[in-house]
């Protein structure tokens, strides 16, 4: 069973580049559905591998000792409600491309910024900050880093729907399709996130999952009703997405929740 516990969660961040609607993971056309793990490895082997391996998956080692049921994940309403102005954005100013949001009130955080698909990709410094009095979170952008001719300080207000509303009137809006930031049911939150974002082939989407300061890329492909992701070996992962609950469901037990 272990091998199924280097799950989906433990090996993805779906990262979707221009932002095309997805509504579901789909099933694999495999007799065999197999985990989202990679189960072709032994238990044995699975723990003899290094932690780093552990780490690139983002399952702790500890999750991978003993056998028995299937492990089960919840939706996390609490940590997604509490870094609810985390996310993957449309900007209106560039449709094509992507901003992605990522980090705790009063520690830093990072804004990944792809104007299109194949442009230069930013990495963002920024600080949130919460007015204990009104509730508000403010998000403290350097866009120097950008476009030079930005100042160092931009400071966009955070509504309650998780809109980001800039000074110049620019507002940034989540995708509500399958693109997303979701927190893993199986490991903690924002240290290991799950990325989703479709790129510009076609059907092909880009996986990538950030487990601590490793990440790691997969492929997959939108279907008609979903997603199909392949892992290394040539395994294949399933995963529901329900738009109306921000959740997606994977086979193996475990739910990523949109932030």
């Amino acid at each position: 069973m272990a091998p199924q516990f280097l799950s989906t969660a433990a090996i993805l961040v779906v990262a979707l580049l221009t932002l095309h609607g997805a509504t579901a993971f789909t099933v694999a056309g495999n007799s065999r559905q197999p985990a989202t793990s990679l189960d072709a490895v032994s238990r044995r082997e699975v723990i003899a591998a290094t932690a780093s391996a552990a780490m690139l998956a983002g399952v702790p080692m500890g999750a991978l000792a003993g056998d028995g049921a299937k492990p089960r994940a919840e939706p996390d309403r609490k940590t997604a409600a509490k870094f609810f102005f985390n996310g993957v954005f449309r900007d209106k100013n560039h449709p094509d491309g992507y901003r992605i949001l990522a980090g705790a009130t009063g520690k830093p955080g990072t804004v990944t910024m792809q104007d299109y698909p194949g442009a230069e990709i930013f990495e963002i410094p920024l600080t949130a900050k919460k007015d204990e009095e009104s509730g508000t979170v403010t998000v403290d952008m350097d866009l120097s880093v950008y476009k030079k001719s930005f100042p160092k300080s931009t400071i966009a207000k955070v509504t309650e729907d998780g809109r980001l509303e800039f000074p110049d009137g620019n507002v940034w809006k989540k995708d509500k399709g399958v693109a997303g930031l979701y927190i893993d049911g199986f490991a903690p939150y924002p240290k290991y996130r799950r990325i989703v974002i479709p790129t510009n082939k076609g059907k092909n989407v880009a996986v990538t999952m950030v487990s601590g300061k490793s990440t790691f890329q997969v492929d997959g492909v939108e279907t008609k009703k979903g997603v199909t992701v392949v892992f290394p070996g040539d395994k294949t992962c399933t995963g529901k997405f329900d738009q109306k609950e921000g959740i997606i469901t994977w086979l193996d037990g475990n739910v990523w929740t949109k932030v």
